[in-house]
């Protein structure tokens, strides 16, 4: 599709990288409902994934 030069490109409504992360925390809430024992150490390790996401991105 091209866009007239007076024209801004439409944004995607979600980003790549946000999907990711929403279809990786449903896996994780999906985890933590099967074994709710095991809830603390996954949501350390998406928060150490989340924040190294961040970092790389910067």
């Amino acid at each position: 599709m091209r866009v007239r030069p007076n024209q801004i490109e439409p944004k995607p409504l979600i980003t790549t990288r946000a999907l990711v992360i929403l279809i990786i925390a449903g896996g994780a809430a999906g985890l933590c409902a099967m074994n709710p024992s095991a809830a603390v150490p996954i949501g350390v390790g998406l928060a150490v994934v989340t924040l190294l996401a961040s970092i790389v991105k910067d």
